[in-house]
Formats: C-alpha cells, sequence, structure tokens
C-alpha cells in the first residue's frame, strides 16, 4: 500500500492492539497516539476479547501468534458478535495464512517487519471504509438480483434463499459488484471503492478476498456463479446463470 493519507478520519476512535511482543506493542501505541487515536492494549487473547466486549474498540490490530487463544480464535469469536475492523499484524507470512486470515473476517494482514506510517496509512483507510460503508444501515438500501438478496440494513446476504456469512470486506465487494449487474469492474475501480486509494495495486488481496466470496456464495447455492472473471480488466456480476 502505497500513497495513502495516514490522517485519521476523527481523532476519537480506539484502537485494541493485540501483542504480547511489548517493544512492538510500546512503538503501536506511541505511533496511534501521535496519530489521535487512543490505543488499548491486549498481551492475549482472553484479554482482547473482554477489551472487544468492555471497550467497544473501533478497529483491532490483531497478531497471531498469542499466548493461550491465538489470532485464529479471537477473529473468531469476535466476529460470532461484532464487524469491527480488524487487522492482522504478523509475522506469520505464508500464503495459506493470509487466506485464513482474510478468509475468517480480516480486513487486511499485513507481515512484519512493516513500517509504522505504512501500518498507520492502513489504519487510517480501515477507519474511513467503516465510516463510509456504516452509513447505508440507515438507509434502508436492498438489492435484490436473480437468486440473491442483500439486506443494507442488517448487512445480511441471502443466495439462493440461504444465508451467507460475508466478512465486511467481503460484503463491500459483493456490493460493488451487486450494484452494477453485468458491467466489467476492474481491478483498480474495485480496489480503490472497497480497499481505499492505497490499495490500487494490491491484486493480492482482492484476489484472495474474491475466492472466498466465491467459495462462501458457492457453497450457499451449488451451481450458480454469481461473479464472473473478465480476464485482463477485472470481475463482473452475472444478473442470470451463465
Amino acid at each position: 500500500m502505497t500513497g495513502a493519507n495516514p490522517t485519521p478520519p476523527g481523532h476519537a476512535e480506539r484502537i485494541l492492539v493485540v501483542e504480547d511482543e511489548p517493544e512492538f506493542a510500546e512503538l503501536a501505541v506511541l505511533w496511534l497516539e501521535r496519530h489521535g487515536w487512543r490505543p488499548l492494549v491486549a498481551a492475549d487473547g482472553g484479554e482482547a476479547l473482554r477489551l472487544v466486549d468492555e471497550a467497544r474498540p473501533d478497529l483491532v490490530l490483531l497478531d497471531v501468534g498469542l499466548p493461550g487463544l491465538d489470532g485464529w480464535g479471537v477473529i473468531e469469536q469476535i466476529r460470532e458478535r461484532s464487524r469491527v475492523p480488524i487487522l492482522f499484524v504478523t509475522a506469520r507470512d505464508a500464503e495459506a495464512d493470509k487466506v485464513r486470515g482474510l478468509g475468517l473476517g480480516a480486513d487486511d494482514y499485513v507481515t512484519k517487519p512493516i513500517s509504522f506510517p505504512e501500518l498507520m496509512a492502513r489504519v487510517a483507510a480501515a477507519l474511513r471504509r467503516a465510516i463510509s460503508w456504516g452509513g447505508l444501515d440507515d438507509q434502508g438500501q436492498e438489492i435484490r438480483r436473480p437468486g440473491l438478496v442483500v439486506d443494507a440494513r442488517s448487512h445480511q446476504v441471502y443466495a439462493a434463499g440461504r444465508p451467507v456469512h460475508l466478512s465486511p470486506t467481503e460484503y463491500r465487494l459483493l456490493v460493488r459488484l451487486a450494484e452494477r449487474p453485468g458491467e466489467a469492474i476492474g481491478h483498480a475501480d474495485l480496489l480503490r471503492t472497497v480497499w481505499g486509494p492505497g490499495y490500487a495495486d494490491d491484486l493480492h488481496v482482492l484476489r484472495v478476498t474474491m475466492r472466498n466470496l466465491r467459495a462462501k456464495l458457492a457453497e450457499a447455492a451449488p451451481g450458480r456463479r454469481y461473479v464472473l472473471t473478465v480476464y485482463g480488466i477485472g470481475y463482473r456480476f452475472a444478473p442470470a446463470q451463465e
């Protein structure tokens, strides 16, 4: 991610840092405070879940390798009750780990070492996404396509009448495509509108998220292809079975 403006969209957001390395946690706190955010720190998974329930943070920075309940377990439990933006920040850089993290509902997955200016830019982008997309809840919008219903009030998706449990990012990606059925939408367009302008070249995160989205839709509606690849360009929502 390059070129993102690290200026946060507000000055009161609570950021929960779930990190068992004291040095990294201390530096993260300093950088978050410098940008006007209010950091909280949890050194293990159990403390992280307690703070999520009690402090209701606006964003979570989550490590995978934690004592006791690891990051995978933490995000699974958070996603059962909250759509709070979650950014994995971890030394685990295997492709399978990135796929797993995004599939469990992370909004972003970055690996250490990472520069703190870069991390702050990603935090700001995630907060902007949460604010801009959260406004849909109050508009009562509903998207209906053959075999698909997107209820913007509850952020629920139904494929072939069956509920599809999407992460916040998967949900935003589906909405962007379903809003323009049949139209080829470019990679850069999807990255800018779903993730933010600083992600325009991050094809990897788009492809992984698309893979997870398609898998969940296919599980609910076997044989129905909702999103088609437009090779060399991007993707398009199929308004009917093709």
